[in-house]
């Protein structure tokens, strides 16, 4: 029977040792930042390109205004660099319209949303990011921007549908 009270208080101690409070010990969960992360998928050079292969979105036209395909901008790349959670920097190749897409600038997370972006010329952008491939290497990474910008007091809506390969399997953010 003295068996049994020592076997039940040594299990008793080894609950109590294994539920210890991380918090107690000085051991705080990290944050997620969701805005770094984002920073780190934007970081990269961005073509238009049309969108075939992702079964979760619809083959997509690379650029479209107002609803109808436009092809000015066929040849432009989108170069998004030093991005972190405080923003970062853009340039563009062979853009058509320096109203539209001006050539550089900087850009921020609008009121600390992962998908506003704030260009530096003061047009506020929708973004959304998502994975083509997950599994086989090159990855693929799609970018959804849209934002609306005034023509002789009319508003046009542009979106704008990159893709973007990284082949380092060492990346996560890749």
């Amino acid at each position: 029977m003295n068996l049994n009270k020592y076997v039940l208080l040594f299990s008793v101690i080894l609950i109590f040792i294994s539920c210890d409070d991380e918090t107690d010990s000085g051991i705080n969960p990290v944050p997620i930042n969701h805005l770094e992360i984002q920073a780190n998928i934007l970081n990269g050079t961005w073509t238009l390109d049309q969108i075939k292969d992702k079964m979760s979105i619809k083959e997509l036209i690379p650029v479209t205004m107002d609803g109808k395909e436009v092809f000015m901008f066929d040849d432009m790349t989108l170069t998004i660099s030093e991005g972190s959670e405080s923003g970062g920097i853009y340039s563009t190749l062979n853009t058509y319209d320096e109203k539209i897409w001006s050539s550089s600038g900087t850009w921020i997370f609008q009121n600390n949303d992962k998908n506003k972006i704030l260009r530096s010329d003061g047009i506020s952008m929708n973004i959304l990011t998502d994975r083509i491939h997950n599994y086989a290497q090159p990855k693929r990474y799609f970018l959804r921007i849209n934002f609306t910008t005034s023509d002789d007091n009319k508003e046009v809506e542009w979106v704008f549908n990159f893709v973007r390969e990284c082949s380092s399997p060492y990346n996560e953010d890749c």
